[in-house]
């Protein structure tokens, strides 16, 4: 479940543009069937969005402090793990990759085990996502040492990776509808794939690698 809203603050000489990202939290290690969770586990945001945090069943926390995650750019977080409802949200200024969990434990388990999650902030949208080549289908995501990218009815003839400051990465010529992209090397963060096909359409998909 993600919903999107968008906010918009007036600043002398500027007008900036913030996305809400919603994540919700719930589940109880006491219940099997409803596991802690944070829905989504991960989102990818611009540098300036805000991610709201409600929890609407248990006892949980949103806990991103440098002590836990020291490769966050900065440390965040709500405190102590608190009973339902509560809401938090934090404005992202730096870009980067972080990672959070929740602290809460029951009887000597913790919910970390399951509810963590991962935000990766993106500074400066040079390259935009388009969406040329219908039903593209990439995972996993976030991606890990490959990342598989399907077209149903479609001869891919072409893969580039690119950073999202429109940098050229990588260039794999490739023939068919499915193939497997090593992306094994590549640090973690956001990339945008660049696929061509045999009548030179192109289609841009934003990817994760974690």
């Amino acid at each position: 479940m993600r919903t999107i809203s968008t906010l918009l603050t007036l600043i002398p000489f500027a007008l900036i543009a913030q996305t809400t990202w919603n994540v919700e939290a719930g589940g109880t290690l006491s219940n099997p069937n409803n596991l802690p969770y944070y829905d989504p586990m991960e989102v990818i945001i611009d540098v300036g969005d805000i991610v709201l945090w409600t929890n609407v069943a248990g006892t949980h926390n949103v806990s991103g402090e440098l002590n836990l995650f020291p490769n966050n750019p900065e440390g965040f977080g709500n405190g102590q793990p608190a009973g339902a409802p509560w809401t938090f949200s934090y404005t992202f200024t730096l870009p980067g990759v972080y990672g959070y969990h929740c602290t809460q434990t029951f009887q000597g388990q913790s919910h970390s085990t399951t509810q963590h999650g991962m935000i990766t902030v993106v500074e400066g949208q040079s390259v935009e996502e388009r969406t040329d080549l219908d039903a593209l289908i990439l995972f996993p995501v976030p991606a890990d040492d490959h990342i598989t990218v399907e077209l149903p009815g479609r001869l891919l003839t072409q893969a580039e990776v690119i950073g999202v400051d429109g940098r050229s990465i990588s260039v794999t010529p490739i023939s068919g509808v499915r193939f497997s992209l090593d992306v094994a090397t590549l640090p973690k963060g956001v990339y945008v794939l660049r696929l061509r096909d045999r009548e030179g359409v192109v289609g841009q998909h934003r990817f994760l690698k974690s």
